[in-house]
């Protein structure tokens, strides 16, 4: 706008800068980035969903005394890219993602330089910040557990599983889901499993059976066979299946409901509760995939060590025929640090998910903006880099936490 004003105020056609042009210089731009007229706007719209009072972040980043105070790690963990906690490349370059607070690279500068400066203060003013309350949710079905506390006697963070009935009537399929810890500083993340099996469950029963208290452990996953339901992390109470998309609900459906708790209260008592919206009817289903290389063998002493395998989409899918992509997560342990999947069509490859910054603690399913067609013969090409240093044997695949994994979780439907 101030471009616009000053083209059209000058008549002649030789009023183009001089050497006398007082346009700033960069270090005065530089100078110019403040607390409140410049990082504040980012902050609020991108961290303190989850960095204020009741919220589920460990400090409250929404007054200039607390941003000044942690500005050297707010600076790292953003370029990083450790936080906002959405660690798939969002740029474009790899496809694009729905829900993301994915930071620009102008945004990052913003902060880098603001910090640099020394963190001023600026003209102070009101800070503008989004409704951080959700619409009802309109549920159908509820689970819960009975109260917990959680163990951070060994380890500082607790997984916990627990066997839920939603008690569902007739088949049908879940949409959308809200969760709503009673404990939300140390509620870590939630992922809601559904026995593959009948067998599956009779196994879930047993570790439940012989596990003092309610549930039992279960670092990673439910320790079952199982296919995800739904997965939830801290930011937004409410999550939906892409439009007209939904997971199959099977009559009289038992689920699994595991809770990652950390050590970041000394209240540790919680009893979470998972609302769901199932409906009779869907335009498309989604189905669940595991695309698995169960065959690592990571070496010790490694910064980066990479395990790759490449396989067609109907060996890890088992349909013969076109599908639909529109979600996945990928999964490793705690030496998990970069992930990534292709995709080779007619001998051309092209990237499917990038996720340059994998983080055990922040696990999560990105769905894409435009969906992606998969053919049966297509090439999925699965890559997972770890950090081995801290080791000192060959880490292979397992569920134990000394043990990794390299998997990516795939949503897709049949095409219409």
């Amino acid at each position: 706008m101030m471009w616009l004003l000053f083209a059209c105020s000058n008549d002649s056609t030789s009023d183009f800068p001089t050497n006398n042009s007082t346009e700033p210089s960069s270090e005065q731009v530089e100078d110019s980035v403040t607390y409140y007229q410049d990082v504040a706007p980012i902050l609020a719209t991108n961290c303190v969903s989850c960095h204020r009072e009741e919220g589920s972040g460990p400090f409250v980043l929404d007054t200039y005394e607390m941003v000044k105070a942690t500005a050297g790690m707010i600076e790292d963990s953003v370029t990083t890219r450790r936080m906002p906690p959405f660690h798939v490349d969002n740029s474009g370059d790899c496809h694009s993602f729905e829900h993301s607070p994915w930071l620009s690279d102008d945004e990052i500068s913003t902060i880098a330089t603001w910090v640099a400066n020394d963190t001023p203060e600026g003209t102070v003013a009101d800070i503008s910040y989004p409704s951080f309350e959700e619409a009802p949710f309109e549920g159908t079905h509820s689970v819960t557990f009975e109260p917990y506390n959680a163990d951070f006697a060994t380890a500082a963070d607790d997984y916990r599983c627990f066997i839920v009935d939603p008690q569902v009537e007739t088949e049908g399929f879940l949409t959308g889901f809200e969760v709503l810890p009673s404990n939300r500083a140390i509620a870590h993340h939630m992922i809601l499993y559904a026995p593959a099996s009948d067998t599956a469950l009779e196994q879930a029963y047993d570790l439940d059976e012989a596990d003092s208290g309610p549930g039992y452990a279960c670092y990673g996953d439910p320790r079952v066979d199982n296919r995800m339901i739904a997965p939830w992390a801290p930011g937004s109470d409410q999550w939906f299946y892409p439009n007209g998309t939904g997971v199959r609900m099977e009559k009289d459906q038992i689920l699994i409901l595991q809770m990652h708790y950390s050590n970041a209260s000394e209240e540790t008592l919680d009893s979470t509760t998972v609302n769901l919206n199932i409906t009779d009817s869907i335009d498309k289903e989604l189905y669940t995939s595991f695309f698995v290389n169960n065959s690592i063998a990571i070496p010790p002493g490694e910064t980066e060590h990479l395990e790759k395998t490449k396989r067609t989409v109907q060996s890890f899918s088992g349909y013969n025929g076109p599908l639909v992509l529109h979600a996945m997560g990928p999964h490793m342990h705690k030496l998990g640090v970069s992930g990534s999947a292709s995709l080779t069509k007619n001998g051309e490859e092209s990237c499917l998910m990038d996720v340059p910054y994998y983080d055990f603690n922040w696990q999560r399913v990105y769905t894409y903006s435009e969906t992606v067609t998969l053919q049966p013969d297509d090439l999925f090409e699965l890559n997972c880099t770890y950090d081995s240093t801290s080791q000192s044997e060959t880490v292979q695949w397992g569920d134990g936490t000394g043990d990794e994994m390299c998997l990516m979780t795939v949503f897709a439907s049949l095409p219409q």
